[in-house]
């Protein structure tokens, strides 16, 4: 296992992944990148090692957690890139951080200090308050079918804002259950996935 740290304007090179799958005690490795701009660098570090690389392509770290989950230690190579790809793709991710200039977004005008909600389809929520963005995008990404929300939260969410939030969803999306873990992570008061 090896970690390379990236995050706001850190994205790693491919000779820092390259670095990381080296110094892997295995023959197969698989990468996943956490963010739709690493994709393409981290699937150039097959070319440039003996191991064997697979890229999962998550684009965030709840998609990561999905294939992780989905990894199995016993099966063949190929076979766990493809169940770890296939889990991913279920999660319909987003996250929830504050605007630092004034524009426009899908959701329409956004000032400087407002919340906002994004997804891979676009800005879907601003609002005043980071649990109020958070509410809107579990009620944008939660579909008839889900039947799990995971919520990250930051190191700036408020434990009263996580039990408003989950009171919500209790009420609003009775057939999904709700995990909350800490995260810690500065900048993004809520990262959410649904399944």
């Amino acid at each position: 296992h090896a970690i390379v740290a990236g995050g706001q304007s850190m994205n790693p090179s491919t000779g820092q992944i390259l670095e990381a799958v080296d110094r892997c005690p295995a023959e197969h490795v698989v990468v996943l990148p956490n963010n739709k701009n690493i994709v393409p660098v981290a699937e150039q570090v097959d070319a440039l090692t003996a191991k064997h690389v697979a890229v999962v392509p998550t684009t965030s770290i709840l998609e990561a957690l999905a294939a992780l989950v989905a990894y199995d230690p016993q099966a063949a190579p190929e076979v766990n890139v493809t169940a770890m790809t296939d889990a991913h793709a279920r999660v319909r991710t987003g996250e929830v951080t504050q605007a630092v200039r004034d524009g426009v977004g899908d959701a329409g005008r956004i000032e400087a200090g407002d919340w906002i909600a994004v997804c891979r389809d676009g800005i879907r929520v601003i609002d005043k308050t980071a649990v109020d963005a958070a509410i809107g995008l579990i009620d944008h990404l939660v579909a008839d079918e889900s039947e799990l929300v995971t919520v990250i939260t930051g190191s700036d969410a408020h434990a009263g804002d996580t039990v408003r939030l989950e009171e919500h969803v209790a009420l609003m999306h009775p057939q999904v259950e709700v995990e909350v873990h800490e995260g810690n992570q500065p900048l993004y008061p809520y990262l959410i996935g649904v399944e």
